[in-house]
């Protein structure tokens, strides 16, 4: 199986936890289990490309017409069609570190779980919280363009760039195009007239814009030029002015000057949190992890029992109240979590499961022979009683 068919297997296990009345708890729960498989967990080494060719790259057409709506200078960025492995990576970011993205956005686009509840379910609608934990997923800078289509003033901060959370640094910057799988049409049809995306597309750069740039910043470091000249017989050097840029040139600078200053005033209210907040969340969660491990290393064997019964009156208690359909979902997410343990698991804990399975089978037929036994007992006793009791009632008559 590969790693993509495993994201997509995962995601999928996560959208019946959303589906839960507890689903916070149910997906927490999912996610700390699958922090444990390292196979899943391996940090992702991402290397974009940056330049469009025509020969590996297709272009999204429908991307490509929403692109056209963007405010954003962007003619020279193409739309390319990609197949995602859906939102797995980014929910474990935001339920690893969901103090973070909660102080960070929910001003902006409300609760942090309720967004984590739509996530879980692949296709629907795209949440600013994707790309904050996308950031920090691939260790990445984004740039966020969005098209001009029911823009509303507070969606500004939409086409802005985003960083990973602290302390990942930052090896690349991409730009992404917030996109629907169907024309704006159609996409209205199916939401009752209301526009709104769905998933992200990568832009690229043409060859030439991407070489046109590269020469800018080369000239842009190099000194100003300057030419020799004699006086007097001595030779002295005279700066050469730079002349002034074209009309279309001196608009463009003003327009990214623009966009930078009312970039910088939205990048200070997204990152007016206190800096040491995951250090502050790392630290409680630890405190709560230590305390749980001590209380369960200095527990009694009566504490151990009553905390054991508290938990399985928990789950009976749940149990109880949930429908036919709940039960069924409950009990193929547990036969998805142990198919894909089983699945991740090394020769010595495939050992160690078989030998506690062979344990638990002698003593359960141990037991059912032990139950046997005793019930061909009392069977034998039975028939010897009435065999007395015939003897005796024969004798009296």
């Amino acid at each position: 199986m590969t790693t993509g068919q495993k994201f997509a297997r995962l995601l999928q296990y996560l959208g019946k936890c959303s589906e839960s009345i507890m689903y916070h708890d149910e997906i927490a729960s999912a996610v700390r289990w699958i922090g444990q498989i390292e196979s899943i967990m391996t940090r992702i080494h991402f290397h974009p490309n940056q330049v469009f060719d025509e020969s590996k790259h297709i272009i999204d057409v429908v991307a490509k017409e929403y692109l056209e709506k963007a405010i954003d200078n962007v003619d020279h960025l193409i739309p390319v069609e990609v197949s995602g492995d859906g939102n797995f990576r980014t929910i474990i970011e935001l339920m690893t570190n969901d103090v973070y993205y909660s102080n960070r956005y929910s001003q902006f686009v409300g609760p942090l779980d309720i967004a984590i509840q739509r996530i879980c379910k692949n296709h629907m609608f795209s949440e600013l919280y994707k790309i904050g934990a996308l950031c920090s997923v691939l260790g990445c800078s984004i740039r966020s363009i969005y098209p001009n289509i029911d823009f509303r003033d507070d969606m500004v901060f939409l086409n802005n760039i985003f960083t990973p959370i602290p302390p990942i640094t930052t090896n690349c910057e991409v730009t992404i195009l917030w996109s629907n799988a169907t024309n704006e049409k159609h996409a209205r049809e199916a939401n009752h007239g209301t526009w709104s995306p769905n998933h992200f597309v990568p832009l690229m750069s043409t060859a030439m814009s991407f070489e046109f740039d590269d020469s800018n910043q080369s000239t842009s470091n190099v000194m100003t030029p300057e030419k020799k000249t004699f006086k007097n017989n001595a030779t002295i050097q005279i700066r050469i002015p730079d002349f002034q840029s074209s009309p279309s040139r001196r608009l463009r600078s003003e327009i990214n000057i623009e966009n930078d200053s009312a970039q910088s005033v939205i990048s200070t209210t997204i990152h007016r949190e206190p800096k040491d907040i995951k250090s502050q969340h790392q630290s409680r969660l630890e405190k709560k992890r230590e305390y749980a491990r001590t209380s369960r290393m200095n527990e009694t064997n009566d504490q151990r029992q009553k905390r054991l019964e508290k938990q399985k009156k928990q789950s009976q208690s749940r149990r109880a109240i949930e429908t036919e359909e709940q039960r069924r979902d409950r009990l193929e997410k547990d036969r998805e979590r142990t198919r894909f343990s089983r699945m991740n698991e090394t020769d010595e804990q495939r050992q160690i499961r078989l030998e506690q399975q062979r344990e638990r089978s002698e003593a359960i037929r141990a037991k059912k022979k032990l139950k046997n036994h005793a019930s061909n007992s009392n069977t034998v006793q039975q028939r010897n009683i009435d065999i007395q009791m015939n003897e005796t009632e024969e004798q009296a008559s």
